[in-house]
């Protein structure tokens, strides 16, 4: 079967070539894995936060609670920074390859 390009697909397979991308830094990236087993002990640990994000929820939350809090927040925009930066060259491998079919590259 031969490899979609990016600029050839629709929104629904977009997503999911994002979605694969995300597995391959889960499967493949230690650091990123670090970052979302710390973000699973502080959802593990504190319930309410865990409320928070899972069940929409308000709660109070007391101050260690707000400081994990933010340290949630912290772990989630370095995941974030990960995930740009694959898609950032998935996006660069994607543009080389359409210029190839456009032939402005040769080889």
């Amino acid at each position: 079967m031969e490899e979609k390009k990016l600029y050839d697909i629709d929104s629904i397979e977009f997503n999911e070539l994002l979605d694969t991308a995300r597995i391959e830094l889960k499967n493949d990236d230690l650091e990123y894995q670090d970052l979302e087993n710390q973000i699973n002990e502080i959802m593990n640990k504190y319930p309410r936060i865990h409320s928070i994000f899972e069940n929409d929820e308000v709660a109070n939350l007391n101050e260690e609670e707000c400081k994990m809090l933010q340290n949630l927040i912290s772990l989630y925009l370095q995941m974030s920074n990960f995930e740009e930066r694959k898609i950032f060259f998935l996006g660069a491998r994607e543009n080389y390859f359409y210029f190839k079919n456009m032939n402005l590259i040769k080889e």
